[in-house]
């Protein structure tokens, strides 16, 4: 009896031992940088918001808010990380407006960098699809979005994690490059008349493999330009989509209008709401 005892006694501190020195799984998050820029490059304001992704019936969603002397802006991305599937989509939804200190003369521009580092792979061959839609612009003004994606490790040496989220010294996370960056996909809208062609607003590439857990990474690169000197209101109002997905290399691709038609779903009826709200931050 008591040699059983002893045994299971070793048993147990042993287990103990091996849970308490294994190293502890890094924490995965969504995060989101919001950076306001002058026509220099300096950095004149920035914002910054992280989450870990939980649920696991429907994607989930972080939200995020900017405001400085120039713009007032709101969002969410949405990623489908937590459901732990191998087709992966993050989708991000801006919408905003004009403060009254804005002088479209400075031409700043908007910068918001998303990242998840929760996907997971089985290490087969993918196509990354990116993707930019602007289905809102001041009717006096031009907006273009740029955007482009990229995949990277997580866990290489040296990552910065998505869990970082500093507002003093806020920096967008990274690490090894796995793949891309993708092109860039060019959306613009001057008042209510598209300009360029629908092929540029979709870019993809194709990868060999990835690794077990990786991370997506989009920049969205806002520009508003003025058609004529005063032309841009302060109920003015914006809105824009940039949207991230990863499918088998072998999977047929949806059309292209089909795409686009998706990722502006969530800003249709933007307009109001927006002007609404400029309204009343002024």
């Amino acid at each position: 009896m008591v040699l059983r005892f002893t045994r299971r006694l070793a048993v147990s501190l042993a287990v103990l031992a091996v849970t308490c020195l294994a190293p502890a799984r890094s924490k995965a998050d969504i995060q989101i940088l919001v950076e306001e820029y002058d026509a220099g490059g300096n950095r004149v304001g920035s914002s910054i918001v992280s989450s870990v992704p939980t649920g696991t019936v429907s994607p989930y969603t972080q939200s995020f808010t900017y405001s400085s002397d120039y713009f007032s802006l709101s969002g969410r991305a949405q990623t489908n990380s937590n459901l732990d599937t191998l087709n992966s989509t993050l989708l991000t939804t801006f919408g905003g407006g004009f403060k009254a200190g804005f002088d479209a003369s400075q031409l700043h521009t908007l910068k918001i960098t998303v990242t998840d580092d929760l996907f997971t792979s089985n290490g087969a061959g993918v196509k990354l699809t990116n993707g930019a839609s602007v289905p809102l612009s001041p009717d006096g003004a031009t907006l273009q979005i740029d955007a482009f994606s990229k995949i990277y490790d997580p866990a290489s040496p040296g990552a910065i994690p998505a869990s970082t989220a500093d507002p003093a010294n806020p920096v967008p996370a990274n690490g090894a490059l796995v793949a891309g960056p993708t092109g860039i996909a060019t959306d613009k809208l001057q008042g209510t008349t598209p300009i360029g062609v629908p092929e540029d607003r979709t870019t993809t590439l194709t990868t060999s493999g990835l690794p077990s857990t990786y991370a997506i990474q989009q920049e969205i690169l806002v520009k508003i330009t003025q058609n004529s000197p005063g032309s841009i209101l302060q109920d003015d109002a914006f809105g824009g989509t940039a949207q991230a997905r990863i499918t088998s290399a072998a999977a047929v691709p949806a059309p292209g209008g089909l795409v686009l038609a998706l990722i502006g779903l969530p800003l249709i009826g933007l307009r109001r709401a927006l002007r609404k709200r400029a309204e009343a931050a002024a």
